[in-house]
């Protein structure tokens, strides 16, 4: 299998475009899905989530580049608020996982220590009964 190496250079976000080596049949070459990985995770969680509202959008890096300054401010806008409701959406969830673990301490908290030990004790004896 050949490697052959084009001139265009990854994108910054895993996974979206193909990017410099490929091999003979189409498919990225290790070397490129690594230089790929490598730029993921060299972003920060916040350019990940531009990139995603970018994508969610239906636009390239590039292409939000090519833009005219006032088409660049439209869709900044928009990756704006999409990225603001993504962390309302994920703060909102952390809120109510917090409130259901709150709720779920005081439950047990308010059970008598007596009937968790009569639920075993009477299990004990159901099975002594059983043996005899």
């Amino acid at each position: 299998m050949q490697v052959t190496s084009t001139t265009s250079s990854p994108t910054s976000s895993f996974g979206s475009t193909v990017s410099s080596n490929s091999a003979s049949n189409g498919a990225p070459s290790f070397q490129s899905l690594l230089s790929q990985l490598t730029d993921y995770t060299k972003e920060t969680p916040a350019q990940r989530m531009e990139a995603a509202a970018l994508a969610q959008l239906g636009i390239t890096p590039q292409q939000l580049q090519s833009m005219s300054p006032q088409e660049r401010a439209q869709v900044e806008a928009k990756v704006e608020d999409l990225v603001k409701k993504e962390m309302q959406a994920q703060q909102q969830q952390v809120q109510q996982q917090q409130q259901q673990a709150q709720a779920q301490t005081q439950v047990q908290a308010h059970q008598p220590a007596s009937e968790s030990k009569t639920h075993s004790s009477s299990g004990r004896e159901a099975l002594i009964n059983l043996a005899i």
